[in-house]
């Protein structure tokens, strides 16, 4: 695999974790203080949208043939 491509997908894969554990962080922060509404509610709505993109990306880089192996 190209050394420039591997570095590129481990960077994705180490943003997109850290992405997923502070969107569930900010989930459970909110539901800790019982933050039900407003500017600072982040939702299961906004958690799945999230994830939903995460997925997407992920998705297209599998699907991809410029990021297969050559």
């Amino acid at each position: 695999m190209n050394k420039e491509l591997h570095f590129f997908r481990g960077a994705i894969n180490a943003l997109t974790w850290l992405i997923v554990g502070m969107t569930l962080m900010a989930r459970a922060y909110c539901s800790s203080l019982g933050i039900t509404s407003g500017p600072q509610f982040i939702g299961w709505d906004a958690v799945a949208v999230v994830l939903g993109g995460l997925a997407a990306i992920h998705l297209v880089m599998w699907f991809d043939p410029s990021f297969k192996e050559q």
